[in-house]
């Protein structure tokens, strides 16, 4: 049987759902079935995790500064309390459960801060660096913009077998300080956190960047993260 992803949609105005197909896809071809959860589901997530065997936190709007103890910079993004709620929940349900959990762009944030860690609400005017490189590119969405250089002995590199990774880029926030039990695996040049994981959990990882655009786009690189997810949730799937 394959295993069942559960992955966080993102909000519109109106606070419908919706996800950008590629992550669905990517699921999908790496031997998952998809589930995508609205909100307003967080009173239900013991029930929504019993038939779940991985977690992906996808990406998407700016998350709620109080969650991190901030108040809000200027350069703060659009905000979804709704949001922040299920995925906090759903989040911290997981690591107790000890279930597979992938985050991608948002998604490494809300791990974070979920874990305790804060995060710069804006890079460009809280992060400095002389070195500073554009995270938040003109490209499209499959295409690679800058490299990630992936630390020794890490689930990330154990996946990708390699010390630098060409990736996409669409973010404005990054981790600040980082949370507890987290392990940063991955900086890009200018020293932003790119990728981190869990230093006790089975599969725990987190990523700045976009695999599932890249993946249907045909990176290999891409396509091995969320074959490792997958496959990690299907053995989780096979000993619960």
């Amino acid at each position: 049987m394959k295993p069942i992803i559960a992955i966080t949609a993102c909000a519109e105005d109106d606070l419908s759902s919706r996800l950008n197909a590629a992550y669905s896809k990517s699921v999908l071809e790496a031997g998952g079935i998809p589930m995508i959860l609205p909100f307003g589901v967080e009173a239900d997530v013991a029930q929504i995790l019993s038939i779940s065997d991985g977690l992906l936190l996808s990406g998407g709007h700016d998350v709620h500064p109080f969650h991190f103890g901030a108040e809000p910079s200027p350069k703060l993004g659009q905000i979804y309390p709704e949001r922040d709620t299920v995925e906090l929940t759903l989040t911290n349900a997981a690591i107790a459960r000890q279930m597979p959990i992938f985050g991608i762009c948002r998604g490494i944030q809300l791990l974070n801060v979920a874990l305790g860690g804060t995060l710069y609400q804006d890079i460009d005017s809280e992060y400095h660096s002389s070195k500073l490189l554009k995270h938040t590119q003109q490209a499209a969405r499959g295409v690679a913009t800058h490299y990630v250089n992936i630390e020794q002995d890490n689930v990330l590199m154990q996946i990708v077998e390699r010390e630098q990774i060409a990736v996409n880029s669409y973010h404005h926030q990054a981790i600040n300080v980082v949370g507890e039990t987290l392990k940063v695996v991955a900086k890009s040049n200018d020293g932003i956190i790119e990728a981190v994981s869990h230093q006790s959990l089975p599969f725990c990882l987190a990523v700045q960047w976009h695999p599932e655009e890249q993946a249907l786009a045909g990176d290999e690189v891409a396509k091995k993260l969320f074959n490792a997810f997958v496959e990690a949730s299907l053995k989780y799937k096979r000993e619960a």
